[in-house]
């Protein structure tokens, strides 16, 4: 189940972008599982990787 984050909501900056078939499926999927926009599965998405970079980034600092 996704966590809808409140900083994700409403976005404004249009981009095109270019899925393989099977990422394409998979996000379609979720977004009907989850009852959510299929843009709001990939925004999910780029927001828990940007959020696990930082933190990777953050220990390799440390490290």
């Amino acid at each position: 189940m996704f966590f809808v984050d409140r900083t994700l909501l409403k976005p404004n900056i249009p981009r095109t972008i270019r899925f393989t078939s099977i990422l394409y499926d998979w996000v379609a999927e979720v977004s009907e599982k989850e009852g959510i926009s299929f843009n709001q599965v990939v925004l999910i998405c780029c927001k828990n990787a940007m959020d696990q970079y930082k933190e990777a980034d953050a220990q390799e600092e440390k490290g």
